[in-house]
């Protein structure tokens, strides 16, 4: 795991913490659970899919971008509460229920993120919002806050 990103069990306890009473509890503890059980020489042992992206953010809405290098590039637009501002991400997309990128990009029909001051993270969902894989990254940005919406690869 690359120094700008966080370890796994801090990702589940701040998705439980931030999408608690956001989101149903079936899809907080399925989602808490998947990202707790990927200890670091499990991340070490799976592709790891170089990425980078962007938030832009006007406090209570968020463009959220993130490109997979070679790859499709997800579009996304949330509702949360963020502080405004912009930013680039630069980290990594794992893959959790999907069995391959391209799998990751037919199925994605939602999102959610955290953007925090060290670390952001986007979490990409099916239609039965399980959790299909997740963009790790390190921030240069000003937006902290946590939100979720729908978007597509393309």
């Amino acid at each position: 795991m690359s120094n700008n990103q966080t370890q796994p069990v801090n990702l589940a306890s701040d998705f439980k913490q931030h999408f608690t009473g956001k989101l149903s509890d079936e899809v907080v503890e399925s989602t808490a659970k998947s990202l707790a059980n990927v200890t670091e020489p499990v991340l070490k042992a799976s592709s790891a899919y170089g990425a980078n992206g962007s938030l832009a953010s006007l406090i209570f809405y968020v463009k959220a971008q993130c490109n997979v290098n070679g790859g499709k590039t997800f579009d996304g637009s949330a509702w949360g509460v963020s502080f405004p501002g912009g930013g680039a991400l630069f980290g990594d997309v794992y893959l959790a229920d999907a069995s391959s990128l391209n799998d990751l990009y037919a199925r994605t029909t939602s999102f959610t993120f955290t953007a925090t001051p060290v670390y952001t993270a986007m979490y990409f969902f099916d239609s039965n919002n399980t959790l299909l894989g997740h963009f790790q990254a390190g921030s240069v940005s000003t937006v902290s806050g946590t939100g979720g919406g729908s978007g597509s690869w393309s």
